[in-house]
C-alpha cells in the first residue's frame, strides 16, 4: 500500500467536500429553524467556534444584531432567551501533540475555536410567503427543497476545530407536527482528522497533527437564561449573562417505546430570584418567573433544557448506543470557569471530576452559594467520554456521534397568570410560585421522551400537511384573508403522497402581533381560532368582526383527516400545520371608504392622551385618527400660531392614522392643534370645500 503524505491528505478532502457537498454552501446566509413554537437562528458569525460555539452574550449590549436569537413560544412578545452552544474537547493527562508539534493537555482556556467549512439548510416545503396590504414580510427562500427528508428542515454544517485537530459534522431536525412542536434534535459526529484548515483554505503538510492517539471526553453546553424581557418587566433594566438563572438536571423514567435507555437524564435551567431587587406591592423581592409588576403575570415561566439520546463510537446507529452515558452532567459557571482559569482544573471541571462532582444540583443546593447570592453565566455540561481516538493517515478516520434533544417545557399562559396574579395578590407565597413553576419540567421531560421516540423511529414521523401562503387585506370596514398553494402536491401525505388533507383554520390576533404585548394594554388579547371549513376551494375569509383604527393579525393553518397518521404518538389524530409559520406581523386596518363631503372630518380621540390604547386602540399608545375624510384631499397639521407640523396627501378611505409626529420625525408636545384639509374631492372628481378641525394633545 502507498503511504499517503498529509498533504495528499488534505487534496483529498478537500475533492471529497467538493463532489459530495457541492451544492452546499461555503458562506452561507443565515438557517433558521422556524417551523414550530421555537423559533431559532443560526449565524456562523456569531461564536469564536462559528457555528459549533454559539452564543447570546450580546443580546442587551451595544451589538445586539450580533447576537442568535432563540424564542420559546414564538409568538409571545420578547420572549426570547439567552442562548449559547459551548462544545470544548478535553483530553486526559497524555494530552495531544499539535500541528506545531506541541505538546498540551488543554488549550487556552479549552475555547474551541473553528471555521466553518460548510453550512446547509433544507426544508420540506419553503417557507410560506406571507404579505400584508401587498408587501411582503418575508424573504425569498434561497436555500434548498427536499421532499425525502425525514424532518420539516434540516440545518447542517461542519467545522473544523483549529486548536484539536477535528472536524464536527452536526445536523438539527425540526417538527411542525403539533406533538413535537417544542424541541429539535441536535445529531453530532467529531472526527479526529488532524485537520487544523478548512479544505478550501488549500492545506499544506505543516497543517496537520501527526499520527497519535488520544483519550478525550466531549462535553457539549446548551445554556438558557428564559425570557430575556422578563428581566427588564421585572427588574426595569437587563441583566448580564443570566445571573438570576439556576441550572440543574433531573432523571426520569421513559414512558415511549424505543431504544436500549429506560431513563433519561435532563439538564435544565429555570428563572430564578435575583439580588437587589426592588420589593413588589405584596412586600416580596422574590422575582423567580419574572413577575410582571401590573398583573403579576409570569414573563419567564420556561423551562429550557436538553438530554442525551444517543453516544457511540462511529456510528449513528440507535441500536449501538452506550447506555451508560452521559459520563457527568457537570456545573461550571462562565466568570470562575471559563474566563477565570485556563489550567487542567477547568478541564476537570467540563468532565466532572473535581470536587464539585460529576452529577451535581444547582449551585444553592450543593452550598456553592447562599440563597440570596447571583452567578453570571450558570454553564450545565452534559459530557460523554472516555473515548480513545486514533488518527492514522492510512487508516479510517474515528469519530465519536451523540444525538441530544434541546427543548423547553413550561406552565401553560393561563397558569403563568394566574399564578402570578395569585403571589402578587399575597394568596400564595413566594415558594409556591417558584413551586408552580418548576412543574414545567414535566412538560420538558415529555418533549425529551418523545425526541427519544422519534430519534429511535430513524427521525421519521407522521406529518401535517404544509401552511399555506397568506395574503391580508384591509378593506372597508372588514379584513380579508386569502391563501393558497403553489401546487396540489401540498395536499398530499408527504410519507405516504395519499391526499388526506381536511380542513383550512383561520386565526386571528387583536391589536399588537404578540401574545403579552404591552401595547395591548393589558387586556388578555391571544391567537384565536375565527373561522374552519372543509371546503378545500374556499381559500378567502372576510372578517367584519373588526374596529376601524385597530390593529390585526392573521394566520391559516391546515389539517389533515388522520388516515395517514396510522403509527404516531395518537394514531387517527388530525395532524395541523404549525400557526407560527404563516402568521402575519404586520399590521392589517379596516377603513370607511372616503365620502364625498368635508363636512364631517373628525379627530379621534379629542383630546388625545399617551393613553389612547386604552381608549379603543391598543397596540400604539401614540396613533390618533383623522375620520372621516373625502375620498382625496391633502393633509396639513398646524400649531395654533400657524407653524406647519406635518403635511401629506390622502386618498380612498374615509381615515388617516397619524402618530403624533413632525415631518422630521420629532413627537409633538402638548397643546392645540389645527387640522386642515384642502384640495378635497370625491371619488368622481368633484371639488368639495376646505375645511379646519381644532384637536388637543395632551402628552
Amino acid at each position: 500500500m502507498i503511504r499517503q503524505t498529509k498533504k495528499s491528505i488534505g487534496i483529498v478532502l478537500l475533492l471529497a467536500v467538493t463532489i459530495v457537498f457541492a451544492q452546499k454552501n461555503y458562506n452561507g446566509a443565515p438557517m433558521f429553524l422556524n417551523v414550530n413554537a421555537i423559533n431559532f437562528s443560526l449565524k456562523k458569525s456569531n461564536g469564536e467556534g462559528q457555528f459549533s460555539n454559539q452564543y447570546s452574550w450580546m443580546l442587551t449590549g451595544d451589538n445586539m444584531d450580533q447576537t442568535e436569537e432563540w424564542y420559546f413560544p414564538a409568538d409571545r412578545w420578547h420572549s426570547q432567551m439567552l442562548y449559547q452552544i459551548f462544545n470544548p474537547i478535553c483530553f486526559d493527562d497524555n494530552g495531544f501533540t499539535n500541528e506545531k508539534g506541541q505538546h498540551k493537555i488543554i488549550p487556552y482556556k479549552c475555547v474551541n475555536y473553528a471555521k466553518n467549512d460548510f453550512s446547509h439548510e433544507r426544508r420540506r416545503y419553503r417557507p410560506p410567503n406571507v404579505s400584508v396590504d401587498n408587501v411582503p414580510q418575508n424573504q425569498t427562500y434561497t436555500w434548498e427543497l427536499d421532499p425525502d427528508i425525514p424532518s420539516d428542515i434540516i440545518a447542517e454544517w461542519e467545522d473544523i476545530y483549529t486548536a484539536y485537530g477535528m472536524r464536527a459534522h452536526v445536523k438539527m431536525y425540526a417538527y411542525s407536527n403539533q406533538n413535537h412542536e417544542n424541541y429539535y434534535i441536535y445529531q453530532a459526529s467529531m472526527k479526529f482528522t488532524g485537520e487544523t484548515r478548512r479544505p478550501i483554505e488549500l492545506p499544506d503538510t505543516s497543517d496537520f497533527y501527526p499520527e497519535q492517539t488520544v483519550n478525550m471526553y466531549w462535553p457539549i453546553e446548551f445554556s438558557f437564561g428564559p425570557s430575556k424581557v422578563g428581566e427588564y418587566m421585572a427588574t426595569g433594566g437587563w441583566m448580564y449573562e443570566s445571573e438570576d438563572d439556576l441550572d440543574s438536571w433531573f432523571a426520569d423514567e421513559l414512558q415511549l417505546p424505543g431504544g436500549n435507555r429506560d431513563s433519561l437524564k435532563v439538564a435544565y435551567y429555570w428563572d430564578y430570584k435575583a439580588a437587589g431587587v426592588r420589593a413588589y406591592r405584596n412586600g416580596s423581592a422574590d422575582d423567580s418567573g419574572d413577575p410582571d409588576r401590573v398583573n403579576g403575570y409570569l414573563h419567564s415561566p420556561q423551562i429550557p433544557g436538553y438530554a442525551l439520546l444517543h453516544a457511540a463510537k462511529n456510528s449513528f446507529d440507535p441500536a449501538d448506543d452506550d447506555i451508560e452515558q452521559p459520563y457527568s452532567i457537570p456545573h461550571a459557571d462562565i466568570v470562575n470557569d471559563l474566563w477565570g482559569r485556563a489550567d487542567v482544573g477547568v478541564r476537570d471541571t467540563y468532565i466532572g471530576d473535581d470536587s464539585r462532582g460529576r452529577f451535581p444540583l444547582d449551585p444553592i443546593t450543593e452550598g456553592w452559594m447562599g440563597p440570596n447570592d447571583t452567578q453570571k453565566g450558570p454553564m450545565r455540561f452534559v459530557t460523554v467520554g472516555p473515548y480513545t481516538l486514533t488518527l492514522d493517515y492510512e487508516g479510517n478516520v474515528d469519530s465519536i456521534c451523540v444525538v441530544y434533544a434541546v427543548g423547553v417545557g413550561s406552565i401553560d399562559h393561563e397558569t403563568a397568570d394566574s399564578v402570578g396574579r395569585a403571589w402578587l395578590n399575597g394568596d400564595i407565597t413566594d415558594a409556591d410560585k417558584r413551586d408552580a413553576i418548576l412543574t414545567g419540567k414535566d412538560s420538558l421531560f415529555q418533549a425529551m421522551d418523545r425526541a427519544n421516540w422519534v430519534w429511535n423511529r430513524d427521525l421519521n414521523i407522521p406529518d401535517p400537511p404544509p401552511p399555506p401562503d397568506v395574503n391580508v387585506i384591509s378593506g372597508a370596514d372588514r379584513i380579508t384573508v386569502e391563501w393558497s398553494y403553489p401546487n396540489d402536491d401540498y395536499y398530499l401525505d408527504s410519507d405516504t403522497h395519499v391526499d388526506d388533507w381536511y380542513a383550512w383554520r383561520v386565526y386571528k390576533k387583536k391589536g399588537a402581533a404578540t401574545v403579552n404585548d404591552p401595547g395591548d394594554n393589558y387586556s388578555g388579547e391571544k391567537w384565536e381560532m375565527v373561522y374552519e371549513t372543509t371546503d378545500r376551494y374556499e381559500i378567502s375569509y372576510t372578517d367584519t368582526s373588526v374596529t376601524r383604527g385597530v390593529s390585526y393579525y392573521y394566520a391559516v393553518t391546515a389539517m389533515d383527516d388522520g388516515s395517514q397518521n396510522t403509527d404516531g404518538l395518537f394514531p387517527g389524530q388530525k395532524l395541523e400545520s404549525s400557526r407560527y409559520t404563516n402568521r402575519s406581523k404586520l399590521p392589517a386596518r379596516s377603513f370607511k371608504a372616503g365620502l364625498s363631503t368635508t363636512r364631517e372630518v373628525r379627530v379621534v380621540p379629542n383630546p388625545a392622551t399617551l393613553n389612547a390604547g386604552a381608549m379603543g386602540f391598543p397596540g400604539d399608545e401614540n396613533q390618533i385618527i383623522f375620520a372621516y375624510l373625502p375620498y382625496k384631499c391633502k393633509i396639513r397639521i398646524y400649531t395654533e400660531t400657524s407653524d406647519l407640523v406635518d403635511e401629506f396627501d390622502h386618498v380612498g378611505t374615509d381615515q388617516e392614522i397619524w402618530h403624533q409626529k413632525t415631518d422630521n420625525n420629532q413627537y409633538i408636545s402638548s397643546g392645540i392643534y389645527i387640522l386642515y384639509i384642502l384640495e378635497a374631492e370625491d371619488a368622481e372628481g368633484n371639488k368639495l370645500p376646505n375645511e379646519y378641525e381644532k384637536f388637543v394633545i395632551i402628552r
